[in-house]
C-alpha cells in the first residue's frame, strides 16, 4: 500500500500545473534559489490544506459553493495577475537584485497559487481515503503519508527547478528571455482561465 501511494504521488506530481510551470519560470528568470523557494512556497500551501482537509474544513469548502467560487475566482485573478506580469516583464541578461527578488517574493508565489486552488482540496479528499487501512486508527497513518506526499512533492518540484537551471544558461540572451516571459505569461494565463472552468 505504502508504494502504492509513493508511486502514485510521484506520477501526479510529475504532472504540468501552476505550481511545477511556477517554479520552472522562476528558475530560469532568477536562478536555482528562487525555484526552490518557490517549491517552499507550494510545499507549505499544500501543508496548510492538508491539515484543513484533515480537520474538516476541507469538507466544508468543497460542499460550500459560496466557499468553493470565492477560492477559485481568487486564485483565477492571481494566476492571471502572474501572467500578466510576466508578459510585460523586461528581458535582462543579468540576474535580478536582491531587492528585486525580495519585491518578488517566489515563496509567497508559490503559496498564493497553491493556497488559492479549491480542486488541491477535493484531490486531498479523494486521493488520501484510498491508501488509508480502514481497520487501523486514521491518525497515525494520516501522519506517515502526510509528510511523505510533502516531502516526495517538494524534492520533484526541486528536481523540476534543478533541470530549469541546467538550461538557464542558453536561455542568456535578451531575445530568448523575452521568448521565455511571453511563454511563461501565457501558460499561466491559460492556467488560469483553466481554473476559471472547473466546478466543484
Amino acid at each position: 500500500m505504502l508504494l502504492s501511494f509513493i508511486v502514485a504521488t510521484v506520477l501526479i506530481t510529475l504532472a504540468p500545473g501552476p505550481s511545477m510551470l511556477l517554479v520552472i519560470a522562476n528558475t530560469l528568470r532568477s536562478g536555482l534559489g528562487q525555484g526552490i523557494f518557490t517549491s517552499l512556497g507550494v510545499v507549505v500551501a499544500d501543508t496548510m490544506l492538508l491539515c484543513l482537509t484533515v480537520s474538516g474544513l476541507g469538507a466544508l469548502v468543497q460542499t460550500s459553493a459560496l466557499a468553493f467560487n470565492l477560492l477559485k475566482w481568487f486564485g483565477v485573478a492571481y494566476l492571471a495577475y502572474l501572467g500578466v506580469r510576466q508578459l510585460c516583464s523586461q528581458p535582462s541578461t543579468e540576474d535580478l537584485s536582491g531587492a528585486e527578488v525580495a519585491k518578488q517574493s517566489p515563496f509567497k508565489q508559490g503559496l498564493g497559487v497553491t493556497l488559492l486552488n479549491p480542486k488541491i482540496i477535493g484531490f486531498f479528499i479523494a486521493f488520501f481515503p484510498q491508501f488509508l487501512d480502514a481497520n487501523t486508527p486514521v491518525g497515525p497513518q494520516v501522519m506517515t503519508l502526510g509528510p511523505l506526499f510533502l516531502v516526495i512533492v517538494f524534492l520533484i518540484l526541486a528536481g523540476y527547478a534543478m533541470a530549469a537551471n541546467r538550461v538557464r544558461r542558453w536561455l542568456a540572451g535578451a531575445q530568448a528571455q523575452s521568448v521565455l516571459n511571453k511563454s511563461s505569461g501565457f501558460a499561466l494565463l491559460v492556467c488560469g482561465a483553466a481554473a476559471g472552468l472547473t466546478t466543484r
